[in-house]
């Protein structure tokens, strides 16, 4: 059974976590890497497993959009440098479409999001804060700072106990900062805050003293008690988190207790997942590290993408590096197995991982001729080649309305993969002009060239002129490992390439003659 209908079984089968709401949330600090989709499309899996098991659920994303800017984008370093500390729903950019860098940022994540399926509604905690819907537990966490700070040292299992800290974080009414502001003192009704400049590293506060009612977005509550007053507030019942978060001690499990202790919360279901790794190393947001998540469907199709994604585990880590090797066509490979699983029934696990990562509806269950990725990006680079009619000479027949979708959306998605991603090996278009590294060839390897311009072009057939290349070799006494290498380095500036008779007629004939004319002088 797939994992996500196996923890839904196990939800409902429990009677608790009722109603079934799931929820997830990021704090929008850079453009979002490609692992910040994992906690949004585990979300969503186990969303439409709940459904599946005919129960009504509920799924919300939080953006926290009132978070401190305690880090900026590496675009945005030098022109908003000055807004360190602000709330990211606070700091101001030149743009035409966004007034503010939170906006930019929370719509590049929400437009992926949106592309890769993610069904979730869309909840801002700067605009849940300004609405007043967390002064109820603004007011708890307040009254019950002391009890705050025991869990903190319980379950984190350190010793340091600050004096008159208060769980919340006022904006300065002087600088516009929130991140640079120790709240000292609580009377019932306000709160007392000094804007500190040496509290953080990444931030100068200004030295403003004031007092200012905590209530209607003046400020919010700390990370791991706005995590907790987040499930009350919103009344969420399952939520997963990534394995930065969960581990023992962390503040996945510090908000538990928040939600039990302080806000009388049954915890919600918890979900420990693993990391999205690039190339093996975890990726920042903040900090400009990975490939960015709006660049995923510009390398794959939207279904192929949430699949990358649904096809592993949530426990397993994912790691996706698709520079310089055949990791994409093999992920091509992979979704089409789960495609065939899900049309012939051959396989349930398969099926179910091809059903969840459907964008929208589920195509009929038919057979179906699917184009191989890697067969499309070889025949892109044979310029004699028209994909359609070739793909229809492989299926014997023509290809359907919807086989000819899939042939295009690949053609597209092959063009940039053989552009930026395919290994050396792999691709083999010929160079429009002549490759630096022909210019080092020996007499023997000119003279070989020289002498092949003739069989090119008497030759129509592949078989013939592979023969008649190898008897070459030995008329003009070169070896053949040199000599196949002259037509490659002339060609495709590399020293080895495709079977090489069936490669030449692949290319125009007057171009490779021109070419080795050119490169046997």
């Amino acid at each position: 059974m797939y994992w996500a209908d196996e923890i839904a079984k196990k939800i409902i089968s429990s009677g608790k976590y009722l109603p079934y709401w799931v929820d997830d949330m990021k704090t929008p600090s850079g453009f979002a890497h490609i692992g910040s989709l994992r906690g949004p499309l585990i979300h969503s899996s186990l969303y439409r497993a709940l459904l599946t098991q005919n129960v009504k659920a509920k799924y919300t994303f939080v953006f926290n959009n009132f978070d401190p800017a305690d880090s900026l984008p590496p675009e945005f370093k030098d022109s908003l440098g000055k807004y360190m500390g602000f709330p990211l729903k606070d700091i101001p950019i030149k743009d035409n479409k966004f007034k503010t860098l939170g906006d930019l940022l929370v719509n590049d994540l929400k437009s992926v999001m949106n592309e890769l399926g993610v069904e979730a509604e869309y909840l801002y905690s700067w605009d849940m804060y300004k609405n007043g819907k967390f002064d109820e537990v603004i007011k708890i966490a307040l009254d019950n700072s002391e009890l705050i700070q025991d869990i903190y040292q319980k379950v984190s299992g350190s010793n340091k106990k600050v004096q008159n800290w208060l769980p919340f974080q006022a904006v300065c009414e002087k600088c516009g900062r929130i991140g640079t502001n120790k709240v000292y003192k609580w009377d019932g009704k306000y709160v007392y805050y000094k804007c500190e400049p040496e509290m953080v590293k990444w931030a100068k506060g200004c030295g403003h003293e004031g007092k200012v009612s905590p209530f209607g977005g003046t400020g919010k509550l700390p990370w791991k008690v706005d995590w907790a007053a987040h499930w009350k507030v919103i009344g969420v019942t399952i939520e997963g988190a990534g394995k930065d978060h969960a581990s023992a001690g962390g503040s996945y499990d510090i908000a538990m207790e928040i939600a039990s202790k302080v806000f009388g919360l049954e915890k919600p279901y918890k979900l420990p997942y693993e990391h999205f790794l690039l190339g093996g190393k975890k990726m920042s947001s903040s900090k400009g590290i990975g490939l960015k998540a709006h660049d995923l469907t510009k390398i794959l199709p939207p279904v192929i993408a949430r699949f990358l994604f649904l096809r592993t585990n949530y426990k397993q880590q994912i790691n996706f590096d698709p520079k310089g090797n055949m990791i994409i066509p093999d992920l091509f490979d992979e979704y089409d197995r789960c495609f065939k699983a899900y049309i012939t029934g051959s396989d349930e696990n398969l099926s179910r991982v091809f059903e969840l990562s459907q964008i929208k509806s589920l195509p009929e269950k038919k057979d179906m001729f699917i184009p191989r990725f890697r067969d499309v990006a070889n025949y892109l680079q044979q310029p004699n080649v028209k994909l359609l009619d070739k793909f229809e000479e492989i299926k014997g027949r023509k290809l359907t309305s919807d086989e000819e979708k899939i042939l295009k959306e690949r053609e597209k998605y092959a063009r940039v993969w053989l552009s930026s991603y395919a290994p050396a090996d792999f691709q083999i278009q010929m160079l429009e002009s002549l490759p630096k590294e022909a210019k080092n060839l020996n007499s023997k390897q000119k003279e070989f060239l020289n002498k092949l311009i003739d069989l090119v072009q008497k030759n129509d057939s592949a078989e013939e002129l592979q023969s008649e290349l190898f008897e070459l070799t030995k008329k003009i006494n070169i070896p053949s490992l040199e000599a196949f290498s002259s037509i490659y380095l002339s060609l495709i500036g590399k020293e080895r390439g495709p079977r090489a008779a069936w490669f030449l007629l692949s290319l125009p004939k007057d171009k490779v003659i021109e070419r080795f004319r050119e490169a046997s002088k």
